[in-house]
Order: structure tokens, then C-alpha cells, then sequence
């Protein structure tokens, strides 16, 4: 390892001049773009591009001293300029002939420049034909006009106005004045319309010290995409040791593109990623397949038992994942997202940008759908791969789902809409029901409205039939083959705006907004129907208006409430929200039921007033914003819910975010019974800090650090710093990234993780190194504001 991590370090940095990060989809722009200060002392062209045929156009000439040979030479002496189009020429001495009109020869002499709108070229000797505009200059220096890239060489040619061909040349997108790395060779071709440099025999060194020899480089000095290598990315964990990887580009047409990414792990073996991406006039789409053929550390694990016995009995190690969006026509579509692994642990080890071990299971689901003016259809399957044997056997997947729903809104003041739906339930546990379900909801609305208030009045009913499997288990002889189910429902909502001008907050308007919502569904017996697709959810400010708390439809509970709540808003002169507080309550008129057999959190409560939730945002200035929520159930009288975050964000590249977020424990048993995990069920009570900030012009610092407070613990934290100038970049990152639970314990386990990556500026557009770095933690940023 000693030997091998140095060598890994510097292949890193060879590899990062074969950077080639234009993308399919358009890359955030580079630092480099940003700082003028990088282009200081770049030639600039400024004035209105000249299009067409450039040669055609008439030469404008200005000199000291001008002789003339008539008919077809003249000489300019002493600070010569000539014009034509796009491009000019200074010079001590120019001399044109003219003689043949195939070859319009131009003699250049004595402190030349030359400059068009791509490049600027300078030297002492060169000639010039005005037919094409075909140069030869020597010795010369270039520069690329309003952009980075410079060199040298002993003898220039420009050809087509487009190549630039140095012999012996050199190479660096540095700022003028600095030469911490360049490449030089003894043929340099610079293709200002394919933004590519190709250099034969080429020697790149930092500094004066030569460091690699290439017998061909391809290196983009600009942001068209092509194909070639990506940035490697070079990094070391305390499980799998070094871990290596080089992306190569395929750009195959301007619709499609794939990578291929060999990734070395020191502990594991070699594994091969790939990816293609397609656009066309159908659809967009991913598809990836990653392969890692012998795992050594797996293998090992396996064997050993760690983290118990849950390892599958499979040799090789693979991730399959699509996702697709299509347009069939006007009224079809079809929509895939799925993502499967050969074994229970491939997420934990090897990590994916297309999942997340931290849900327990990936999904693989496909539709069909249709649409018209009257009709939404859509024909789905659903199919779950969990990671754990609690979760296979406890998981329905639809195979399939029919979603249907009928609008007819020409029934003069009413709306009518019918929802249906047919599912077939299956589960990988084999002492579970399989069942298939029917369910046809139609609904008539009667709305009145204004511009301060409205009133919504529904009535309907939904009817069900189950169909499901016997079962010989006591847990469930209550449930029947056949079912049918028939429930009434009435709503009536109501909502008013009253706006004043604020005397105390001068140019603020604040809104009151008071809202109160009936509901009533009466009570059937539902024991005899099994639990497929419902789960309890979450009573925010918003979820207290709910015609349900259950998702799905196995579980109706009966309701007779009334939802009241009062909203303030306030308001600036140019109608931007700053401020919102919502608080409101759920008071049932009688207890709220499903079954007999209820697992309510306090059977005493059965009215009354149960439950309470409050929103609030502020925005306290453009730069900080406030948000927060709670809930309180009188069940349990204690705070079930509570979550808060703070952000403070005064530019682009500086940012502070603080959360906190709490359940309480007895509120998790309601919303999750599933009886394997009670052993240690807790209190989540969860504080983590998230930041970006530039430490100076060419340092800046991202990190982030969670603190489980009920545990003691750290629940993941990163730090990373990156190095970046108009010149070159380097980005160290370490974290502690949590991979499992140790039951026994009753601790976590942790990997830590260190990232080194390299950049060269001005080979292309790199990609947003801060953003990359956000998502270094388990917990990716993402803004809760925008």
C-alpha cells in the first residue's frame, strides 16, 4: 500500500490533462469564468463580429511611411495597422504584393501582432496570405482571446483560421505570468472551432520539473463536449483502502453519450461502471449497469459473519438501474424507475449515485398511462427488493395496479370526478395473504368562490371488494376471503381572507386567513381486511385538513371532526411573503376508529380535541430564512413532532444551515408496527449543522457534522477544504459515514472515507466542486427555501 498510494497520487494528477467534463447536460460554469482577476491580461475582442466571407471584405491600412511599387506592391513602415473584418495586423514593417490574385502575399517584419476574434498571435518574422487568411509566424507567442491558454513555439502556423499548428511548441491555461504547469511538444494543433488541443510527443511539467511523457495528448480548451477521459477521482476508507476510478467519455451523437468508469478498490477488486443517457423526440432516459466481478472483502465478510448472517449466496456483484421518461403521443406516456442489486449489502459497500441503503429497499416500477380532457389512466407494476428479512416479509408490491379517474366538470355549478382502482397485492413472506382489490370512489363538488373566500362542499361514497388468500395463522383467522365495503363520506370546507395594512410595519399588508373543515365517514369493521398499502401519516399544519390519516385504502377510519386552523401572513410592497405562522387543531365529535381492535395511543381519549399543529416561515432578510413545525397530541400529551432549520445564505458560494428534528417514540409505534423493530424504538431526537464558506480567494471550507442527541453519538459528519486558483484546484475531503446497527450494542457503525481529487482550470468546464462536496456527507444539501 505505501508503494501503491503514491503512484495512484501522481496517475491521479497526469489524468486530470485529459479532463474532458463537457457533459451531455449543460455543467455549471467553471471558477475561472467568475474571476476577471484570472483574465488579466487576456486580449480581448470587443468589437461587433463581422460574419460571411471575411477575405471578400475591403483592407484598411495606416502607417508612418507608405511606398508603393506600382501596380502591385506597397510598403508600410513605422507602427503599421491594418484592418480587415474581424482581424488586425501591428507590425514595424509590412509589405503586400499582390501579383498573383491566387496567392495575396502578405511580409510581416519587426514587433508583430496579429488578432482576431479566437486568437492573438506575436512574433518577429512572419507571412501571410490573404486568400485564406494562412499564416506562418516565427519565433511567435499565442494567446486565446477572452479566455484562458497561452504558449509559445519556435515556428507558428495558422490555417483556415481555425488551426494553430506550433512546432515545438507549449501549452498552459494559466494566467499570464504564471507557468505553474504546461505541456510542451513537437507538434501542437489547436482547433479553435472543436475548442481541442492535440499535442504529439508531448512532456507536461509543473513548474520547471517534467513529470510525464505521452506520446499523444487530446486535451478541450473550451466547454464542446467530445470524447476522451473525465476527471479521475482518487480517494481511501478504512474498509476498502484506496479507491481509484477513471471516467472515459463516449460522445456518440448530440443525443446520446455513455461513460465507462474503471474504479480500483485496493480491498475489493476492480469493478467496471457504466452509463448511457438518451434524448430523443419520445423521451429522456438513464441506464447503468455496474459489475465488479471477484469482491476479496466481501467474500471475507461473508464468511466471518459480519453484521450478522445477511449476505446472499451470490459469487459476482452487479447494479442494474433505468430510468425513463417517454411520450408516446398526445395521450400516452410511459414512465420506468428501476434499480436492483445482487445482494443485501452491494449499497453499504459500494455506494451508488441511482440509491440509498437508508430506505431498506429499492424499487422497480413501471407505468403506462393515458389522458384525455375526461380520463387519467395509468396500468403500473411495483416490486420492492428489500435489504433486510423483516422488511421481505412484511412489503406488498402491486403487480399490477389500474388507476382510473373520471372528470366531468359540465354539470353547470356541481363537478363530478370518479376515482377507481384495481390491485393485485403479493409479498415475498409466504405466510402472508396475497389479495386482490376493487375500489370505486365517485364524488360530486359544489364550489363558491371569490377573491377572499370559497366554500367546498363534496359528497360521494366509496365501495370496496377484497378477494384475498386464507391464511392458517392465528395472527390471521380474523380476515375473510371475500369482503365488500361501503362507505359514505361528506366534506364541507370553508375559508376566508381578511388583508389590512400593517399602521406599526410601514408598507407591509398582513392577511388573517381563518379555515375550518368538516368531515364525516361512519364506522365499518375493518378487521376482517388485511393491511396492504396503509400506513399512517404525518399530521402537519396541512395534514390536519386530510379526509383520511391513512394512506392507501385498506384502512378508512371513521371520522366525524372538525379541522380548524388560522393562518397570517405578512406581505412587502412588492408582494414577497416574509412572514407566515399557521396553527390549528383536529376535534373529533366521536373516537375515530377502524376496527374493534384499535391500538389507539390512549384509549381514554376517544373526543375532543386531539391533535394540534403549527407551521412558521420567516424570512428574517434576503440572506436568512426561518422555518419550523410542530405537532402535539393530547394522547400522549407531549409533542409528537418537531422539526426546525435555519439558513443563512448571503451569496452563492456562503452558506450556514442548522436543523434539529424530534418524533416521539410512542408516536413512531402508532405509524410503524411492524413488531421487529420495537426492541429499540427510541426517541428520535436528531441537531446537525451544514456549511460552505470561502476561507479566502482560493480556499474554501465545506462540512458537516449530526449529532443524535438521545444516543450521544455522531450521526455523520464530513469536512472538506478546497484549493482553487485560475491556474489548478485540489479537493481533500474526510468523513465518518455511517453503514449499519449493531443490535447487541445498541451503537452504530461507521466507515470513515478520505477524497482527494485533482482540476486543471481552463481545460474545459469543471464540474461544481462545492456542490460535489455538499454531497460528500450521507445527508446530501439540499435548500429548503428554493
Amino acid at each position: 500500500m505505501k508503494k501503491l498510494a503514491p503512484s495512484l497520487i501522481a496517475i491521479a494528477v497526469t489524468l486530470s490533462l485529459y479532463n474532458n467534463s463537457s457533459y451531455a447536460i449543460d455543467l455549471p460554469k467553471a471558477a475561472i469564468s467568475n474571476n476577471p482577476q484570472c483574465l488579466i491580461g487576456v486580449p480581448r475582442f470587443d468589437r461587433p463580429l463581422v460574419n460571411g466571407d471575411i477575405n471578400s471584405l475591403p483592407v484598411n491600412a495606416e502607417a508612418d511611411q507608405l511606398e508603393v511599387f506600382y501596380p502591385n506592391i506597397a510598403v508600410y513602415k513605422g507602427d503599421v495597422l491594418i484592418e480587415q473584418g474581424n482581424r488586425t495586423v501591428q507590425a514595424d514593417k509590412v509589405t503586400i504584393d499582390t501579383q498573383d490574385n491566387n496567392n495575396r502575399a502578405v511580409t510581416l517584419e519587426g514587433d508583430i501582432t496579429y488578432q482576431d476574434n479566437l486568437i492573438q498571435l506575436k512574433g518577429d518574422n512572419a507571412s501571410m496570405n490573404l486568400n485564406n487568411n494562412d499564416a506562418n509566424m516565427s519565433p511567435s507567442q499565442y494567446q486565446l482571446v477572452n479566455r484562458l491558454g497561452r504558449g509559445n513555439a519556435d515556428q507558428m502556423k495558422l490555417e483556415k483560421n481555425r488551426y494553430v499548428i506550433l512546432k515545438n511548441g507549449s501549452y498552459t491555461s494559466c494566467p499570464v505570468n504564471d507557468s505553474t504547469w504546461n505541456i510542451k511538444g513537437t507538434t501542437v494543433i489547436h482547433d479553435n472551432e472543436e475548442q481541442l488541443l492535440e499535442v504529439w510527443n508531448a512532456v507536461f511539467s509543473i513548474g520547471k520539473v517534467p513529470v510525464l511523457y505521452s506520446p499523444y495528448l487530446q486535451l478541450p480548451t473550451g466547454d464542446k463536449r467530445r470524447s476522451g477521459l473525465l476527471m479521475p477521482n482518487l480517494g481511501y476508507d478504512s474498509i476498502d483502502g484506496i479507491d481509484f476510478s477513471m471516467p472515459i467519455y463516449w460522445n456518440i451523437a448530440p443525443n446520446y453519450d455513455a461513460t465507462f468508469t474503471p474504479r480500483a478498490l485496493q480491498n475489493r477488486g476492480v469493478q467496471l461502471q457504466t452509463e448511457f443517457r438518451y434524448l430523443n423526440e419520445l423521451g429522456l432516459g438513464t441506464l447503468a449497469f455496474d459489475w465488479l466481478q471477484h469482491d476479496s472483502k466481501y467474500n471475507e465478510d461473508r464468511s466471518n459473519h459480519v453484521n450478522g448472517n445477511n449476505y446472499d449466496d451470490n459469487n459476482h456483484r452487479w447494479l442494474f438501474h433505468w430510468k425513463n421518461e417517454e411520450l408516446i403521443n398526445y395521450n400516452w406516456r410511459f414512465y420506468a424507475d428501476t434499480t436492483r442489486v445482487s445482494d443485501n449489502q452491494y449499497l453499504t459497500n459500494l455506494n451508488s449515485k441511482y440509491a440509498s441503503q437508508t430506505a431498506g429497499y429499492l424499487t422497480q416500477f413501471y407505468k403506462i398511462a393515458y389522458n384525455d380532457e375526461n380520463w387519467d389512466i395509468t396500468l403500473g407494476y411495483r416490486h420492492f427488493q428489500p435489504f433486510h428479512s423483516e422488511l421481505k416479509n412484511s412489503l406488498y408490491q402491486t403487480e399490477p395496479q389500474l388507476d382510473m379517474s373520471y372528470y366531468n366538470n359540465d354539470l353547470g355549478p356541481f363537478k363530478f370526478r370518479t376515482f377507481s382502482q384495481i390491485s393485485h397485492f403479493l409479498t415475498s413472506g409466504e405466510d402472508k395473504p396475497k389479495a386482490w382489490r376493487a375500489h370505486v370512489e365517485p364524488t360530486l363538488n359544489y364550489t363558491l368562490t371569490n377573491s377572499w373566500s370559497s366554500l367546498i362542499t363534496e359528497a360521494g361514497f366509496m365501495a370496496t371488494h377484497y378477494n384475498q388468500d386464507r391464511i392458517d395463522k392465528d395472527i390471521y383467522k380474523d380476515l375473510d376471503k371475500t369482503v365488500n365495503r361501503f362507505l359514505p363520506k361528506f366534506s364541507i370546507d370553508g375559508k376566508v381572507i381578511f388583508e389590512r395594512d400593517i399602521s406599526f410595519i410601514d408598507g407591509y399588508t398582513q392577511t388573517l386567513e381563518p379555515r375550518v373543515k368538516y368531515i364525516y365517514i361512519p364506522y365499518r369493521n375493518q378487521s376482517n381486511i388485511g393491511a396492504y398499502d396503509s400506513t399512517i401519516l404525518q399530521s402537519d399544519y396541512i395534514g390536519l385538513f386530510r379526509d383520511q390519516p391513512y394512506s392507501g385504502l385498506d384502512r378508512i377510519a371513521s371520522t366525524n371532526k372538525i379541522s380548524t386552523g388560522v393562518t397570517t401572513r405578512f406581505y412587502d410592497n412588492n408582494k414577497v411573503e416574509k412572514f407566515n405562522l399557521s396553527i390549528g387543531q383536529i376535534t373529533y365529535f366521536t373516537k375515530s376508529k377502524t376496527s374493534e381492535h384499535n391500538n389507539d395511543l390512549d384509549e381514554n381519549s376517544d373526543t375532543g380535541s386531539i391533535t394540534w399543529a403549527s407551521d412558521n416561515f420567516w424570512r428574517i432578510s434576503d440572506d436568512i430564512i426561518f422555518r419550523s413545525g410542530v405537532q402535539y397530541d393530547t394522547r400522549i400529551d407531549t409533542i409528537s413532532l418537531a422539526n426546525t432549520i435555519f439558513e443563512y445564505r448571503p451569496s452563492g458560494d456562503k452558506l450556514m444551515q442548522l436543523s434539529y428534528r424530534y418524533a416521539n417514540r410512542n408516536y413512531i409505534d402508532v405509524v410503524d408496527k411492524n413488531p421487529s423493530y420495537r426492541g429499540y424504538k427510541q426517541n428520535i431526537s436528531q441537531a446537525g449543522i451544514m456549511t460552505a464558506w470561502p476561507l479566502s480567494q482560493t480556499v474554501s471550507a465545506v462540512g458537516s457534522y449530526y449529532y443524535d442527541v438521545k444516543l450521544k453519538q455522531t450521526a455523520d459528519s464530513f469536512v472538506g477544504l478546497h484549493y482553487s486558483d485560475c491556474c489548478w484546484g485540489m479537493t481533500v475531503q474526510y468523513g465518518r459515514k455511517l453503514t449499519d446497527w449493531d443490535n447487541i450494542s445498541r451503537k452504530s457503525k461507521y466507515e470513515n472515507k478520505l477524497s482527494i481529487n485533482f482540476e486543471l482550470q481552463g481545460l474545459g468546464n469543471n464540474r461544481d466542486t462545492k456542490a460535489k462536496m455538499l454531497n460528500f456527507g450521507k445527508l446530501p444539501y439540499t435548500t429548503t427555501f428554493e
